[in-house]
Formats: structure tokens, sequence, C-alpha cells
């Protein structure tokens, strides 16, 4: 790929970091943060001087966490009707989240001094004004972006990252499903192995902080089909640590007569030192979480082994599992189809996972992709192709349509509504549908919605 100016940029905004990548003359470079890391937390704060976003909001989470806005990407399209969703997110959350007009939702916080109620879309947009800045520094310009969303997210959730790349002043000329970032990051790079006459059929398996998703994938040089997709939006490491810290509080409890669910501090704390013993046994066979003056001065060490982990995460493991295969058995396809098994996100190093993961499709999983950039890489592709800047050869992305999509009219002259579906579950798109309209009288009222039985989370608009 060449171009005459490097400003095809894509980001994959996760709910616990983001990663930055842009397309330049020698391929697709990562863009540092102001830390110089390849990733950034996904976080803004909210402090008596100043407002801060990644590291730099990360670093004064503990003291400032009731104006530390984390996960707030999950909160993004989102409203009061989506009860069992918030009551989800708040499960995980430091800062309060408040009632609005219009049935929306904010997180109430403090900001120089004052109370101010900020949107999940207003929080998106200044972090994304913000990190903007980072490609500023790498030389890099423009306003364009690709910017990846969960493969499960809805019209109105879409539509809410829409409005913050507006807020921010961010032309987004495309949003990308993130396991289709990932297929397009594969497929690309694969062209010369790729057989051109038989697909080569991929599983990506994406197993992030806070949630499952699983596509599966056909390739033929410069060609790639997402054959179908199924997700947990709530089965994520972060619910693991969730179980850890509940069983590592009771018995903190029990020998120091005081409870760290009951101090945000404190869970703050325990859940940092979870993750990094969770993250310790999958590479070693025992770990201890320790955190020195936990509460009341008294410190937190507990050891833990694998196997002791493993039973702890067994209801986890069960319902992992039920996910895996749901996916298999709405792809139609059988394990001997697929010919491999790509791991994406932190979850998938977890041994008992990728156990299920071998159980489920009979293959030993691949780990040919950057698990941390290569969404991001993805994105800053999409965006290359694009561009009238970049000449980028042919490859065709034929998507999944995950929800039925349906037209209801009704004529000026008559009480009766019509609906008609106009594209099935599972339908490729980018593709056009004709309607004809026999109607003499004129006027009509038109609305296009999801279709009855579409599995849309309970409180967003069909």
């Amino acid at each position: 790929m060449s171009g005459s100016k490097s400003d095809a940029i894509g980001i994959d905004v996760g709910s616990y970091k983001a990663v930055l990548a842009c397309v330049k003359q020698r391929g697709i470079e990562i863009v540092l943060s102001e830390s110089s890391a390849k990733w950034t937390p996904t976080l803004a704060a909210y402090t008596p001087e100043e407002r801060l976003v990644g590291d730099a909001a990360l670093n004064q989470m503990k003291r400032n966490f009731k104006n530390s806005c984390q996960f707030f990407t999950r909160f993004l399209g989102l409203n009061q009707l989506c009860k069992e969703q918030l009551e989800e997110e708040k499960k995980y959350t430091t800062y309060k989240v408040v009632d609005l007009e219009g049935n929306k939702i904010g997180f109430e916080l403090l900001n120089r001094g004052e109370k101010i109620i900020m949107t999940p879309e207003q929080v998106l947009a200044y972090f994304l004004k913000r990190v903007k800045v980072y490609f500023e520094n790498a030389g890099l310009g423009g306003k364009e972006m690709v910017i990846s969303v969960p493969t499960y997210a809805s019209n109105s959730e879409r539509q809410a990252y829409l409005d913050a790349c507006e807020i921010a002043d961010i032309k987004c000329v495309r949003l990308i499903n993130e396991t289709t970032a990932c297929a397009l990051t594969y497929g690309f790079f694969r062209k010369a192995d790729l057989d051109a006459k038989k697909p080569r059929i991929v599983t990506f398996v994406d197993f992030g902080h806070s949630k499952l998703s699983i596509t599966f994938a056909s390739f033929l040089p410069g060609k790639m089909k997402i054959i179908s997709t199924h997700s947990n939006k709530n089965l994520g490491a972060r619910k693991i640590d969730s179980l850890l810290f509940d069983k590592i509080s009771e018995a903190f409890l029990k020998k120091h007569g005081c409870d760290p669910r009951e101090s945000v501090k404190a869970r703050l704390r325990a859940l940092d030192a979870i993750e990094k013993m969770r993250k310790l046994l999958t590479a070693n066979k025992e770990a201890d979480v320790i955190c020195e003056q936990l509460m009341e001065d008294e410190d937190l060490k507990q050891h833990y082994t694998r196997e002791q982990l493993e039973e702890l995460m067994g209801p986890f493991v069960a319902e992992f599992k039920k996910c895996l295969e749901d996916a298999l058995a709405k792809s139609g396809l059988t394990t001997d189809k697929i010919d491999f098994v790509e791991l994406v996100g932190e979850g998938t190093r977890i041994p008992i996972c990728i156990q299920q993961i071998k159980d489920v499709f009979q293959k030993d999983p691949s780990r040919t992709l950057n698990s941390t950039d290569c969404i991001a890489r993805g994105c800053a592709l999409q965006a290359a192709m694009l561009s009238p800047n970049f000449q980028v050869s042919n490859f065709q992305i034929d998507e999944f349509n995950a929800q039925p999509i349906s037209i209801t009219y009704k004529f000026a002259n008559s009480d009766k509504n019509v609906t008609k579906e106009l594209f099935k579950e599972g339908s490729s798109f980018p593709s056009t549908k004709s309607v004809t309209f026999e109607n003499k009288v004129g006027g009509a009222e038109l609305l296009v919605h999801y279709s009855n039985g579409a599995q849309i989370m309970t409180g967003l608009p069909q």
C-alpha cells in the first residue's frame, strides 16, 4: 500500500483500554500513548485542577474514584429502561450514574469544584479529543477515523459512538465490528497463503476484559466473509476478578473483622492485586494476592493455586463453554470444517479457558495475531481502504447482519400497518434492497426497525 498522506487512522476503543493505529507508507504502525505505551487506559477523570485521560487518569483514580470514569463505553446507547444491564455495570463503577430527561442517563461528577453531569457520549468525546493529540504528536493529521464497536452493538449503541465523534469534531468514516477488524488484519496480510479455490474457515475467539465474542469467517485471496457471530456482553475477565474479590473479602472479613467490599478504595486496590495474581496463574501453578494495609491497617495476603482458581471459576467456565457451543451451533459449521482457531484478548491466556476452546472446536488454538493491537490495525487498514489518499489492493469484506431488519408502513387512506422483512439475520452487507409501494392516494408512514424476535437488549429501541 502507498499513500501521499499519513491520515488513515484507526482506534480500538475497548472498555478497559484503547489502542491507536495508523497506516504509513511502509505499513501499519501503533501510535504510542503519552507514556510511550502501545495502549492507553479507557479512562477519563475530573479533578479540582484539570481533566485527565489514560495513564494520568489511572494514576489518580484511587484517591479520586468518584470522579474517575472507567468502563464508560459500556454505558453508550443505554437508557433508563435498560435496568438489568445498568445494574450489571454499576457493580464495576465508582462514580454516580443518574437519570436524565428523555430516559437518558448521565454521570454526576465534580469538575474544578463544580458539580457537572456528563453523558457517556460526552465522556467518550473528550477521551477521543485528547487521544487525538497522540496522533498529532506522531506527525499525523486529519480528523477522519475508523473506530471499532462491539460486535453485538445495536443501532442506538452505534449511534452513540457517532454522536461522540461529532461532539469531538471527528469524522468517523466507518464503525467496524471488533472481530471483523481482527478478521481483516488476518486475511489481508495472508493473501499469498490462501487457496484460490477452497475457502479457509477461521474462528476468532475474542475474550476480553468485559465480554466474549466468537466470529466465524471464511477467506479467499482478496476476499473475506463473516459467516456468523455470537457474543455474551457480560462474560469477561473482570467477572473472574469479581468472583475472586468476593471470596477474598469473605476471608478478610472473617480474619480481621472488616469487609473490603464496603470500601471503594479497598476494592480498587484489591482488584489490582487480584488481576496481577490471575495473570501470574496463567503461567505459574501458584501465586499470592498481596496488598499492604488494605483496610484498617490490616494487610491482605492470600495464597492461591491454579486448581483453587479453576474451582472457584466453575460457574464462569460453564457459562464460557456454553457460549462457545452456542456460537458453533449458530454458525451451522462442524468442527471438521474449521481450519484454524485464533485467540484474541487478555482472557484467552487463562489455561482452563484455553482448554474449553480446545474441547469445543476440537483444535489447538493459534496466536498468530497480536491480541493487543490486531483490532486497531484492522481499523487503520479499513481507514486506508476508504481514503482517497491511499492505494490499497482490492479486498472485499462481506459482513454478517446479526439482527433481522423490517419495514412497517401505513398508507394515508388506511389504518392497516403492513410489515415486511428487508434483511434476514445472517444476510451479508453492505447490501441494498428496493421496495415498491402501490399507493394511488399518496402519503404514507414508514418505519424501519428490528424484526420481531431480534436479540436486542431489553430497554433499547427496536
